[in-house]
């Protein structure tokens, strides 16, 4: 008799805890259906999911500096590489790392081009629950989460408490003029604001620091996983009014061409060579308005010429002269 009641009480906290994880299943599937389409500022994850596997040549990663900077449409119109930005703003190096293993799992870039400007994030940043909830519910979402500030990690399994406030908001939902399938993660700026005079930008840490090394680790497993699989991974700086100072940048540059990477390319000096005009090209010190994107995006598919990438047979060519004629005023 006594074994009997063990049995049906162990029976029963089986079919409860399976209950419970039904409804932690249920509610989270809910919370990533219920989210609004995310069609700018970087990463537009349900878009990417669309493109034809194995059919980008060039990822692009990083912060707000490179999807504001990059046209994925004119790079594809200049040298017939497809590509896309899979960025987030403010991304720090750990989501930068855990984004391009979710990207991995439907796209074989050639070539990975990381903004690094990452390296000088702190792990805390405004925009983290933002850049891990869009994410495709896998385990490196649940990873990424681990590593930013407490509260993302059960934000992250359970959106759906703050679905309506602090994460998500109208600006994320733009009306079809962004439409994230056409712009494959560039944001376009149209506002310009003259940039006439250079300052310097303060990092988040210092170098050498904990933070710093932390966020080298991070880059370092980006290169090692492309060198992995057999992807050319280069790190990149864009243009800016704002840059660090030169020790930080020298400091910078020597330890990434540490990594194991195709390139490092310091281009926050060449405002003149690409073009650059201080009057009607900046959306403000550190980012390119449309023009300013444009120029720079020119220069980004000569210098993916000088590489040798080649484009990749497997892309929609119909799909991207229609987003190069969306581009067109």
């Amino acid at each position: 008799m006594v074994q009997r009641k063990k049995r049906r009480l162990i029976y029963e906290l089986l079919i409860l805890l399976l209950a419970l994880l039904l409804l932690g299943v249920l509610l989270f599937r809910a919370g990533c259906a219920l989210m609004p389409e995310r069609t700018v500022y970087g990463a537009v994850w349900s878009s990417y999911l669309q493109e034809p596997e194995n059919s980008v040549d060039l990822l692009v990663l990083g912060s707000s500096r490179a999807y504001c900077d990059v046209i994925p449409a004119l790079i594809w119109q200049k040298t017939g590489v497809s590509s896309y930005c899979m960025c987030g703003p403010s991304q720090t190096a750990s989501l930068t790392y855990y984004y391009l293993r979710e990207c991995l799992r439907t796209q074989h870039p050639k070539y990975v081009f990381v903004e690094a400007s990452g390296l000088w994030f702190g792990r805390i940043e405004e925009h983290s629950k933002t850049n891990v909830c869009y994410m495709p519910g896998s385990v490196n979402r649940i990873l990424a989460a681990s590593t930013c500030e407490a509260g993302i990690l059960e934000l992250a399994l359970y959106p759906l408490q703050e679905f309506h406030f602090r994460v998500y908001s109208e600006d994320w939902n733009k009306p079809a003029e962004r439409d994230g399938r056409m712009l494959c993660g560039y944001t376009p700026l149209y506002a310009a604001k003259p940039q006439t005079e250079r300052g310097l930008r303060i990092p988040n840490v210092k170098p050498g620091n904990e933070n710093y090394l932390y966020n080298l680790g991070y880059f370092r497993k980006i290169a090692e996983l492309c060198r992995k699989e057999g992807i050319e991974c280069v790190f990149f700086l864009t243009p800016t009014m704002r840059d660090y100072t030169p020790e930080q940048s020298a400091r910078m540059t020597e330890d990434l061409r540490a990594l194991p990477c195709r390139a490092v390319e310091d281009w926050t000096d060449l405002i003149e060579e690409i073009g650059i005009d201080s009057e009607t090209d900046w959306y403000d010190s550190i980012h390119f308005n449309q023009r300013g994107a444009e120029k720079f995006s020119a220069f980004l598919a000569d210098y993916l010429l000088e590489l040798g990438l080649s484009p990749s047979a497997d892309a929609d060519a119909a799909l991207w002269r229609s987003r190069w004629a969306y581009l067109q005023p």
